[in-house]
């Protein structure tokens, strides 16, 4: 092959990589979505309250009154379930610890086992959340109630030279696509939250 014909291979390989890299950045913010910082702010978000939706890795305290067998402590699985004696799985994610305590004082009373079975849950531990991209330490973090995102960056080793911090996307548990939020406020950050701090583009 003359020279002019490795020139013009090298020009058509660098256009179809060029082509390449153009279609991988569109699909990777294809699936994003402009939200408002106030929706997720310290004040909006909260573990603290009775509306606290259990999410998979939560660990919680079920107590059923004079049942020792069943009581004990179980952690939220993958499929958003725990395994209770003698009824089986139960899917609670997404569930209120009250609404998953009358859940499982149904299921307990249908298997005949008990007459009016009275259920309590609580949460020991919450599921860790995870960040990614343009941070000095990506990856699991465990939770702490009332964290915001700066407190989730610094336990992730803080910002890398190259991250834009500007805005931050977050997927929340369940959920196929990114949220995009502008950081003009500190944001709330929750169980199972996947946290992607982007880079700068100049």
């Amino acid at each position: 092959m003359n020279r002019f014909g490795r020139q013009l291979q090298c020009a058509i390989a660098f256009v179809i990589a060029g082509l390449s890299l153009t279609a991988c950045a569109s699909d990777q913010f294809s699936a994003v979505k402009a939200n408002d910082a106030a929706a997720r702010s310290l004040a909006a978000q909260t573990t603290s309250t009775p509306e606290y939706r259990l999410t998979t890795g939560d660990r919680i305290r079920v107590n059923v009154f004079g049942a020792t067998t069943v009581s004990g402590e179980y952690t939220v699985d993958n499929a958003g379930a725990i395994s209770l004696s003698p009824v089986g799985q139960l899917q609670i994610k997404d569930l209120t610890t009250a609404d998953a305590a009358t859940l499982i004082g149904e299921r307990l009373k249908e298997s005949d086992l008990y007459r009016a079975p009275r259920v309590t849950v609580d949460v020991v531990s919450f599921g860790p959340f995870y960040i990614l991209g343009e941070v000095n330490k990506p990856g699991e973090i465990s939770y702490r109630p009332g964290m915001s995102l700066f407190a989730a960056v610094a336990s992730a080793g803080g910002y890398t030279y190259r991250a834009n911090t500007r805005n931050v996307y977050i997927r929340k548990p369940g959920e196929a696509v990114e949220s995009e939020y502008d950081l003009q406020s500190d944001i709330a950050v929750m169980p199972g939250d996947v946290i992607r701090v982007p880079e700068l583009r100049f």
